[in-house]
């Protein structure tokens, strides 16, 4: 049995993406067998980062036929997280009320995702305390939007994975959503007719709520740009990987306000999003 080893910290942040996507890359060398995943050396895991993880380990099985073994003990003693956000089935309650559950929603499951977001995430105890009713709604209304535009942007039937994760001392509200679509830069080096040709460029495009009327819309379109806008305005941070590229909104004004290039990424987008209680 071919065994993956885990190693150093999986956060949010582009090290976080990149470790995990290295571990999908690594696992395309195989097809038709079990890889044992070790988290012996692991450090840190962020509990929404389960999103991204879930949605790698179900695309490696559905396309090539690998499935995963562990030490579900050493999980138990590191990460129990795992198992109280639901990545791992069990028995076991949030009884720290930390997490937001992973799930996973088809495309077409409008409702299902609407009563997740208003249930859940933002229900949630670490949501800050500046989301009054209106600014829930509003956001609610801009995570849909991002959601329903799978479909478009995406080019995909296949399951849209999010999760959450609440860190008190931080103050910090983490949500990650992952589709394993085509990406941003297809739908919007078509829309600009080959203006926009690069990854970063079109994550950037797109979070200013560009659109194209030939196209009808565009990538996030101004779902994007409004959770852009509460950030900038709230102190959160949203960041996107697709393609080969990560942008971060609190990127700005450092050596990497751009974005930052991914060597070996993985397949659709990945969107992470702060919500700061400061």
């Amino acid at each position: 049995m071919k065994e993956y080893l885990f190693s150093d910290r999986i956060c949010t942040d582009y090290g976080g993406y990149k470790r995990l996507a290295d571990f999908y890359n690594w696992c395309l060398k195989f097809r038709d067998q079990q890889i044992r995943l070790s988290f012996n050396d692991l450090e840190f895991f962020d509990g929404n980062m389960c999103a991204l993880l879930q949605a790698m380990m179900y695309k490696l099985y559905y396309s090539r036929n690998i499935s995963f073994a562990t030490d579900y003990d050493i999980l138990r003693q590191k990460f129990e997280v795992m198992f109280r956000n639901g990545f791992i089935e069990s028995n076991n309650d949030d009884d720290r009320q930390s997490v937001v559950p992973i799930k996973a929603f088809s495309p077409d499951s409008k409702e299902q995702f609407v009563d997740y977001v208003d249930n859940y995430l933002l229900c949630h105890r670490g949501v800050p305390e500046h989301l009054d009713a209106n600014l829930k709604a509003k956001i609610s209304d801009d995570l849909l939007e991002i959601f329903c535009n799978v479909n478009f942007h995406a080019n995909t039937k296949e399951l849209l994975f999010v999760g959450g994760q609440y860190y008190p001392k931080q103050k910090t509200l983490k949500f990650t959503m992952v589709d394993l679509g085509d990406g941003f830069l297809p739908k919007i080096n078509k829309a600009t007719n080959g203006l926009i040709d690069n990854a970063l460029s079109a994550i950037n495009w797109a979070v200013e709520g560009n659109s194209s009327k030939s196209l009808e819309q565009t990538p996030g379109g101004l779902g994007l740009k409004n959770i852009y806008s509460y950030c900038k305005e709230k102190l959160g941070v949203l960041q996107i990987a697709t393609g080969n590229g990560f942008w971060s909104s609190d990127y700005e004004n450092s050596l990497f306000e751009g974005g930052r290039i991914i060597q070996n990424p993985f397949i659709g987008t990945t969107i992470n999003l702060f919500f700061t209680n400061n």
